[in-house]
């Protein structure tokens, strides 16, 4: 295993040699094991119960894909495409998604531990009742207009992730690590309670705290 530390939590990723996993085309059905998917499409394909472990997938077209209680572990995924995909009752575990793509996605009632998000577009994606049961990173994302919604991520971590209108609601944050985002197009500040940011944030922070809450500034300055 190789770790990723992202601010101050490290994250457990997978390692392997493709050249030693069993090569499976898209689409394929059931359980994956040891095996490199390597370029296909697997559109609107479904995957119910399934097992996918130390598995490489790349350059997937997995557009309109459903997902659901799908256990994954030492897996990595590069440039695949889940764009409006629904993912239900994933657990994620040690996993690394690289240039990725999730926009429109639907990402529920799913547990993540030692997971990456690295250079992946979220955008307009919705996450529902998502729980970090361990460390999961976020870097270099793009989480424009994403919505969370009763998430709990204690143990999560984003850094240089473009955040503008991302909104929370009714999510629980406590422990979970902001420092270097812009802050300043975020809503639902009461689920930010607990989060840890740095100095440079807070003129960002204070825009969206005064926006969220309605707040009028009138009268003469100083």
């Amino acid at each position: 295993m190789a770790a990723r530390s992202v601010h101050d939590i490290e994250i457990e990723l997978p390692v392997f040699d493709p050249g030693e996993l069993e090569p499976v085309s898209a689409p394929w059905g059931g359980n994956l094991n040891e095996a490199h998917v390597q370029t296909g499409r697997a559109i609107r394909s479904s995957l119910i119960d399934a097992r996918l472990r130390r598995s490489l997938l790349e350059n997937l077209d997995l557009n309109g894909a459903i997902w659901e209680d799908v256990t994954i572990s030492g897996c990595r995924f590069e440039k695949v495409d889940f764009t409006a995909a629904r993912l239900t009752g994933l657990t994620l575990d040690r996993v690394h998604f690289v240039n990725c793509k999730l926009t429109w996605a639907n990402l529920a009632e799913s547990r993540l531990s030692d997971v990456l998000f690295e250079g992946c577009r979220l955008d307009g994606a919705s996450l529902d009742e998502v729980n970090t049961t361990g460390p999961t990173g976020f870097v270099g994302c793009v989480l424009v207009n994403t919505n969370l919604r009763d998430c709990v991520l204690p143990y999560a971590a984003m850094q240089g992730c473009r955040l503008r209108q991302m909104s929370f609601e009714s999510c629980d944050l406590r422990g979970a690590d902001l420092r270097g985002n812009q802050l300043s197009e975020v809503s639902g500040m009461t689920s930010l309670r607990g989060v840890t940011i740095e100095p440079a944030q807070l003129p960002g922070l204070t825009d969206a705290v005064m926006r969220d809450l309605g707040v009028i500034v009138r009268g003469p300055k100083g």
